[in-house]
């Protein structure tokens, strides 16, 4: 008869194997169902595109429940939002999900932890299943950070939002990695794993080193010196993947743990390494007598704002509000450094080549490096990679509104334009489009005022366009909406306006769908005021500060299950991540 002893081991062996597996396969089910959730969408965006909408709110219809339920839903966990000090801002989705894959994890670590005689969370059971567990969800870490992956790919997360889900596993990662090794030194050592043992020490390391990293990644240090940051992020993470790599050598961990996730990060750098080589073919190819039209030019539209703008051929297609990542060989500090900005033109398939502008706001760093380097006369050679990030697919609604705050315009300007460009070729069904845009000072108009104007020249009648420009620049108003990192020392030489719309002088101020106003902008007034107005769904999006984007949650984030109902309209919400 066996012994209780060794009916526990038995027992501890058989969930040692299976207790990974099943967080796997749940964790692999939810981002399935979010995939689904994706797909579901835009195949509704693509098949009402041609929908339009009019008429009045009537009695309410139980056809319009499903609407008025996912409408709800959408309100009370993505609009209402939990800060965290001065950094980090959470809805609750996003906290519903770090909670839950949290628990997940933890508790298929400490269920059935209790042996057969009644002692509870005894250590034989918890510590190899805490490595087990922390080891099956490596590939999902690694995939989480990476720009190229499959996960941003199915979801329709852009890979920005998904690396803060990336430090959340990362951390949760150590918190089971020490579970692990406290456990094991608590029953003892075995006699081939001795503290002097290169396999334990590789363990020791891998958790120290991931724990450092994640230290690091705290906000306030992460900002500190950012390029720093990332050097030091890349050489301590390629130094936890071989420490875990030998920790887990020999056992089936390495196979759908250790190695996954190296092919994960070695698929993304391939292919971040191809896009730079094709999208900058012409500063690789020895051949080439051209090169020089790679180059960019760099302007200074002020202290605070520069403009850059290059070509690359038409092989380099984006969307509407994507990102690419932007390299100076000549002005970067290091060889490898690169940065996110988004791209503020549209795709043009009818040239040769499209036109990149991205406009980019001076911080420390590498931004402060261009804008002591710029030269009106001067043009400098700039490696592209990308397109990166999932701006919303703006298809089947019947108003569109964009609020953007200072450099935010970058990501708010090429969804102006594609809805314009489409609504030009009878492509859109949009028939209200607003553009908001709060700004330090009346001058920054001229940023974009010839790519406005072009814009809506020779607008259809089918569309409604109102362009609503707010200087917001008043002497120690730091959360202005204007504002791109507010603090005493952008401040100081700030002035309020002094000339008046009527007196600038614009030929954009001129039209009569544009208006210059002084002050922020009634966020919520606009918003409600399109909703009492609309019945088709609606699109609010918005890029700016965090002032900004909290103003714009607060306007949508109280349910109207009965207004939709009545014929109402939908509301779909999309916030950029400021500085992207």
């Amino acid at each position: 008869m066996a012994t209780p002893a060794a009916t526990d081991k038995t027992i501890r062996i058989a969930r040692f194997f299976s207790y990974p597996k099943q967080v796997l396969y749940l964790v692999a089910s939810f981002i399935a169902l979010v995939s689904l959730c994706h797909f579901i969408s835009v195949i509704y965006r693509y098949a009402t595109r041609k929908t339009t909408y009019s008429g009045q709110r009537t009695s309410a219809s139980i056809s319009r429940l499903p609407l008025a339920v996912i409408d709800s839903i959408k309100a009370l966990t993505m609009r209402w939002t939990i800060h965290i000090g001065s950094s980090y801002t959470f809805n609750f989705a996003e906290l519903f999900v770090v909670i839950g894959y949290m628990g997940v994890l933890f508790s298929w670590t400490f269920v059935n932890t209790t042996t057969l005689e009644g002692q509870l969370v005894e250590p034989h059971y918890y510590a190899n299943r805490a490595g087990t567990i922390a080891a099956s969800q490596l590939p999902i870490m690694t995939a989480l950070g990476m720009k190229n992956n499959l996960i941003s790919a199915l979801t329709g997360i852009g890979f920005d939002k998904l690396n803060f889900l990336h430090r959340m596993a990362a951390r949760t990662f150590v918190v089971l990695a020490w579970i692990h090794g406290g456990g094991r030194l608590t029953v003892g050592l075995l006699d081939d794993e001795t503290i002097n043992h290169h396999w334990v020490q590789c363990g020791f390391l891998a958790a120290s080193t991931l724990t450092v990293l994640c230290i690091l990644t705290v906000r306030p240090l992460r900002e500190r010196n950012y390029e720093l940051f990332i050097v030091i992020h890349h050489v301590l993470a390629l130094l936890f993947s071989l420490a875990i790599l030998i920790h887990l050598t020999g056992r089936t961990l390495t196979y759908y743990g250790a190695w996954p996730s190296l092919v994960v990060w070695g698929v993304d750098r391939l292919l971040s390494a191809g896009k730079l080589v094709i999208f900058n073919f012409g500063y690789f190819n020895p051949w080439s007598t051209s090169s020089s039209d790679l180059d960019a030019r760099v302007e200074v539209l002020s202290h605070h704002f520069l403009k850059v703008t290059l070509r690359r051929s038409k092989l380099f297609y984006w969307r509407p509000g994507q990102s690419a990542y932007l390299a100076f060989p000549t002005v970067s500090a290091l060889p490898s450094e690169s940065h996110p900005f988004t791209m503020s033109t549209i795709y043009n398939s009818s040239g040769d080549s499209n036109q990149l502008t991205f406009f980019l706001r001076v911080r420390k760093g590498f931004t402060a490096r261009l804008l002591k380097a710029a030269s009106k006369d001067q043009t400098y050679k700039v490696f592209v990679n990308g397109p990166y990030s999932s701006p919303p697919i703006l298809l089947g609604y019947q108003s569109i509104m964009l609020f953007a705050g200072g450099s935010g315009v970058a990501f708010t300007l090429p969804l102006f334009l594609s809805v314009i460009s489409r609504a030009k070729r009878g492509e859109s069904t949009c028939s209200r489009l607003t553009f908001v845009w709060a700004i330090r000072d009346a001058d920054q108009i001229k940023w974009i005022e010839d790519v406005l104007l072009s814009a809506i020249d020779g607008l259809p009648n089918s569309i409604s366009v109102a362009i609503k420009l707010y200087v917001t620049a008043v002497l120690g108003d730091s959360e202005a909406f204007a504002e791109d990192d507010p603090s005493r020392e952008d401040l100081e030489d700030e002035k309020a306006p002094s000339t008046p719309s009527s007196q600038y002088g614009s030929k954009l101020l001129e039209s009569p769908i544009t208006s210059l106003d002084q002050g922020r902008p009634d966020v919520n007034a606009l918003i409600q005021s399109e909703i009492n107005a609309d019945t088709g769904p609606i699109s609010i999006n918005a890029c700016g500060t965090r002032s900004l984007a909290e103003a714009v949650r607060q306007a949508i984030r109280v349910p109207r299950p009965l207004d939709v109902m009545r014929g109402g309209p939908t509301v779909s919400l999309h916030i950029e991540p400021f500085g992207v």
